[in-house]
């Protein structure tokens, strides 16, 4: 029964601290944003990963939008 509760507990904790998942899309209008205001879209992907965003969230956004 103890050893239950420390594995539990363990996986819980283990859970809750793994970096979070964003499945949060950026939107096309977004991007365009990004690489009007930094000015080339090599600094617009800096800036949007500043933002939080990943690099396959960029890579995605490069297909989906056709940037």
């Amino acid at each position: 029964m103890a050893s239950a509760i420390v594995v539990l507990v363990t996986v819980m904790i283990l859970l809750m601290t793994r970096p979070a998942w964003s499945a949060e899309q950026i939107p096309c209008w977004k991007a365009k944003a990004f690489i009007a205001y930094a000015g080339s879209t090599a600094e617009a992907e800096k800036l949007a990963e500043k933002h939080g965003y990943t690099r396959a969230q960029i890579a995605e956004v490069r297909r989906r939008c056709a940037l």
